[in-house]
């Protein structure tokens, strides 16, 4: 379905990240699981450009998006004017067939990279009412430690849930000289702390070039290939 959206808030997170709630007509909240994202629509060309939906579904008014510039993009460009503007949205939702209803018989592994947070938070979000009967492992790559703007609130979902555990991981620590916390690849870091990937169930959000270097290393620990799920199996499949 296609939505005009007003831009109910934005507020930052950091220097670059905002955080946006899309309101929508006529307080239609539009249906999507955990995990799927929105295109929004470029008014010049008509492109369309995905952003993954960062609250759960139950979440009202509206729908949050988190929003960061893309150096030498002019989609990028267009639409932080749009924001600046405080212009009406064309969106369409739902999109994506990487989303989560209920939690899985077993433990269960999110790795986000970068932006890639947004819908593990989505996920997390939906997952949290319910109740975790098994652990729930949240994994966050970023470049350098100001990348990581949802640390806080994060930190303070493990203290409130005891089977919910959150590792950031830096990969270029050299440039966050006050970082003492966990390094390297995301998806690295995660499997020097798994024994046994037998019964994990994975949610993957990063790149193409990552998505499938990690499903290959933990393929070859001996997690089931089904038991991986990322986006990028939908929209850039391997040949």
């Amino acid at each position: 379905m296609e939505y005009q959206c007003p831009i109910d808030s934005i507020t930052y997170f950091n220097a670059d990240t905002r955080k946006v709630v899309l309101g929508f007509p006529d307080g239609r909240h539009p249906p999507f699981k955990a995990g799927q994202y929105l295109e929004v629509v470029l008014p010049d060309n008509g492109k369309k450009c995905p952003f993954s939906i960062a609250s759960a579904p139950g979440f009202r008014p509206g729908i949050e998006l988190h929003v960061r510039p893309t150096p030498d993009s002019d989609d990028s460009a267009v639409i932080e004017r749009l924001l600046d503007e405080r212009a009406t949205l064309t969106v369409r939702i739902p999109k994506g067939d990487c989303f989560i209803e209920s939690a899985p018989d077993g433990p269960l592994l999110m790795l986000a990279a970068s932006t890639g947070i947004t819908q593990m938070k989505s996920i997390i979000e939906h997952l949290l009412p319910a109740g975790l009967a098994h652990q729930v492992y949240l994994y966050w790559g970023v470049l350098t430690a100001d990348d990581l703007y949802l640390s806080d609130y994060m930190y303070g979902l493990t203290e409130a849930h005891s089977n919910l555990h959150y590792i950031p991981v830096v990969s270029e620590p050299e440039r966050s000289p006050s970082w003492e916390g966990r390094t390297g690849l995301v998806g690295e870091a995660a499997l020097e702390d798994f024994d046994d990937l037998s019964n994990l169930t994975v949610y993957v959000g990063g790149s193409p070039g990552m998505v499938y270097a990690t499903l290959d290393a933990y393929v070859e620990r001996g997690m089931p290939e089904s038991n991986m799920y990322s986006d990028v199996f939908s929209y850039a499949p391997r040949k």
